[in-house]
C-alpha cells in the first residue's frame, strides 16, 4: 500500500483483539516499520536488481518479519517498564514478556505483508521464493476498504478500552 497509515488500521484492530496475549505497541510498530524499505527505495532511487524487486524487498517477506520482530523485541524489551507506566495513564498498560513483544511485532509485520501481497506484484511473502498465493485475491479498492473498516473497528475498540479508565 502506498500509505502506511492504512496498515495501522489492521495493526490496531488485531492488536486490540489480541491485547491480552500480544504487545500492542510492538504490533503497531511491526505493522508499519517495514514500509521504511519502499520509502528508502523511492526517496533515494535505489534498486534491487539482484532481487528483481522494484520497491519491496526482503522486509516484505515472512522471513524478513522474523528479523524485524526480533529487533523490535530487543529494543522494546529494554523499555517495557517505561512504556507500561506511560500507557497505564490510558488504561493500555500490559505486562509484556520478551515473547509477547516478539510475537506482537511478528504478527503486525505478517499482517502487513498479507495486505500488501493482495495488490503488489513485487511482494514475495515466501521469499526467497517468488511465490505469492495472495496476489489479486481481492481487488485494490476492496483491500483499501477492508483496511479502512477494520481500522475503524480497531479505533472503536481502542476508545472503549481507554474510556474504561474514566468510568
Amino acid at each position: 500500500m502506498p500509505l502506511t497509515p492504512f496498515h495501522l488500521g489492521p495493526g490496531l484492530f488485531f492488536g486490540m483483539t489480541t491485547f491480552r496475549f500480544f504487545n500492542l505497541i510492538a504490533f503497531l510498530i511491526g505493522s508499519i516499520l517495514l514500509d521504511i524499505e519502499p520509502a528508502l527505495v523511492v526517496l533515494y532511487n535505489l534498486n534491487y536488481p539482484y532481487l528483481s524487486y522494484p520497491h519491496h524487498g526482503i522486509l516484505h517477506s515472512f522471513l524478513g518479519g522474523i528479523v524485524t520482530a526480533l529487533l523490535i523485541a530487543l529494543i522494546l524489551n529494554n523499555y517495557k517498564e517505561k512504556i507500561r507506566n506511560y500507557l497505564n495513564t490510558f488504561n493500555l498498560s500490559q505486562k509484556s514478556s520478551f515473547l509477547s513483544i516478539f510475537l506482537g511485532g511478528l504478527l503486525g509485520h505478517w499482517i502487513h505483508i498479507i495486505f500488501d501481497s493482495f495488490m503488489h506484484y513485487d511482494v514475495f511473502p515466501f521469499w526467497p521464493s517468488h511465490f505469492n498465493p495472495f496476489l489479486n485475491l481481492i481487488s485494490v479498492p476492496q483491500n483499501y476498504f477492508l483496511c479502512s473498516i477494520i481500522g475503524m473497528i480497531g479505533i472503536t475498540l481502542l476508545i472503549i478500552k481507554v474510556k474504561k479508565v474514566k468510568a
